[in-house]
């Protein structure tokens, strides 16, 4: 009786908390769609400005929605700027200072952000710029510490009227939560190119770089007017641009669209051969001047270096020691220093799967496959794997362990440090197989230098394993060139990026896209 009441009982809460879910996503739906109405509203403004703001706000709030009398003037100034109707903006904006009101952080913010894009084609009157700056000295006095948002709406704005030691002053205030945006590194540093201080521009290039905010269009575009309107040599402009090029080529950068056909023309009015290029994968060979791409292999005092961050963050650091043990690391170094060097370090784990959800015995004889590639290459091999391998299929195992050095890791370790570890302790010429990208391992490396001299180390290096139609592994070596910006024979190649690239395989090999490359050569 007790049980079969306590189900109806049940049965009902079910039936009702159903409804309830129901009639909530209803409640969201109806509100999502009033939603729409208010912001389909203010979109609209652009096409007819209105006589009277004063009304147009009213019928805007007497719509259902989440857009209510704090908000309005931020959404408006948002909506107009974001679709670019500043004159209808400014329209708005005249309305608020007639109305002599106080106004709030975010219609401020969105204030901020509508003088810094007008900047961007037309000088500010004197009423914005005073107004930036009554902005700056209201919000500091008001709130002493800024939050990140309304910093970055008020760097971008000094900057707009050039004010660029109280910008650098909200730069450090950024740093005080998090790292500022790749925008405001690039506007501050576009802002110094164009008043020309180029010392205190490469101070903060550097930094930007160090908080791994790689340069935007804007910077790059004012580096390059800064050279052209400094100096007036076509062979003195080319040394400096040359520093531009050596500064993308150091840091393994991928400059921007914009900035590529930019440089198109002027090297175009310098008489130099500049177009866009394909890199062929195979070679590096560039499909313009049919010359190759270098492979700027590691110094010895680069590896070394290398070797001894890695031994440091993946041996002594937290990353292994959160799921192993001191005895297995123990262990581990132990084997490492009686059989390396090695030629080649095999994944084991990451190459079996790389058959999917096939049996285990399917798993082993691929991975078997692999080593027999290497072997019949006359290579010594380590295979890495788990414990839990040994239980696939002993008859299989046991062919890998006589063609192999073999270490297994307790089941529950991360075989991945083990992995990258014991291929640099055994040398600069020991190579890696998997199909892992380590991108984890690069974010470890906090050092911006180090990362490019691991992806330099990577790229050649890695090995990678996919399954052919025929269920057979189809082995991809390294590559033979390294796909960042180079020098070679007075001809440069850089790379930039597309607004979308081409889908070219299915797979991600972590080889940068060769698709989209510049080729800028002396006219002989």
């Amino acid at each position: 009786m007790f049980y079969t009441l306590t189900r109806i009982v049940t049965q009902r809460n079910s039936v009702a908390r159903v409804g309830l879910r129901v009639l909530s996503q209803n409640a969201s739906f109806f509100k999502e769609k009033f939603y729409d109405e208010q912001i389909e509203q203010i979109k609209s403004v652009g096409e007819h400005n209105p006589q009277d703001w004063t009304t147009f706000k009213n019928d805007v709030l007497s719509m259902e929605g989440n857009v209510n009398k704090k908000n309005i003037d931020a959404i408006i100034l948002k909506y107009m700027t974001s679709l670019k109707k500043y004159d209808t903006a400014l329209s708005f904006a005249q309305h608020l200072k007639s109305k002599g009101e106080e106004l709030s952080l975010g219609t401020i913010n969105s204030l901020l952000n509508l003088y810094y894009e007008i900047s961007k084609k037309d000088k500010l009157t004197k009423d914005q710029t005073h107004f930036i700056l009554d902005a700056h000295k209201s919000l500091y006095s008001k709130y002493k510490v800024l939050e990140y948002s309304t910093c970055e709406r008020l760097l971008h704005a000094l900057c707009a009227i050039n004010e660029t030691e109280k910008a650098l002053k909200v730069l450090s205030d950024i740093h005080l939560t998090t790292a500022p945006s790749h925008s405001a590194y690039s506007t501050l540093v576009a802002t110094f190119f164009n008043l020309n201080k180029k010392k205190k521009a490469l101070e903060l290039i550097d930094e930007s770089i160090k908080s791994k905010r790689p340069l935007l269009e804007n910077a790059y575009g004012a580096w390059i007017d800064y050279v052209l309107r400094k100096y007036k040599d076509k062979k003195t402009i080319e040394k400096y641009m040359n520093e531009i090029f050596s500064f993308v080529a150091k840091n393994c950068a991928v400059i921007p669209l914009q900035t590529a056909n930019k440089l198109k023309e002027v090297y175009g009015t310098l008489n130099w051969n500049a177009g866009f290029s394909k890199i062929r994968k195979l070679n590096g060979q560039c499909s313009c001047c049919k010359d190759t791409l270098d492979c700027l292999t590691l110094t010895n005092d680069e590896f070394d270096k290398l070797q001894s961050i890695v031994k440091e963050k993946l041996i002594v650091g937290s990353d292994l020691f959160l799921k192993t043990s001191p005895e297995e690391l123990k262990r581990f170094t132990d084997f490492v220093d009686k059989t390396a060097p090695y030629d080649i370090v095999l994944d084991g784990l990451n190459i079996a799967y790389g058959v999917g959800m096939a049996s285990h015995l399917n798993k082993m004889v691929f991975l078997n496959q692999v080593v027999d590639h290497f072997v019949r290459r006359n290579k010594k091999i380590l295979l890495l794997g788990r414990q839990h391998m040994m239980r696939w299929n002993m008859k299989i195992m046991q062919q890998i362990m006589r063609k192999t050095e073999c270490f297994f890791t307790e089941n529950v370790s991360q075989d991945d440090p083990y992995f990258i570890t014991a291929a640099l302790l055994s040398g600069p010429h020991t190579d890696i197989v998997s199909k892992d990208l380590l991108r984890g391992h690069k974010f470890l490396l906090k050092d911006e230098s180090l990362i490019h001299i691991f992806k330099r180390w990577q790229w050649q290096h890695q090995w990678m394993i996919f399954q052919n139609p025929q269920r057979r592994p189809s082995i991809q070596a390294p590559l033979m060139f390294t796909p960042c910006a180079q020098k070679k024979n007075n001809t440069w190649h850089l790379p930039f990026e597309q607004e979308a690239s081409p889908v070219i395989a299915n797979v991600n090999d972590g080889i940068p896209d060769l698709h989209s490359w510049m080729c800028l050569r002396i006219n002989k």
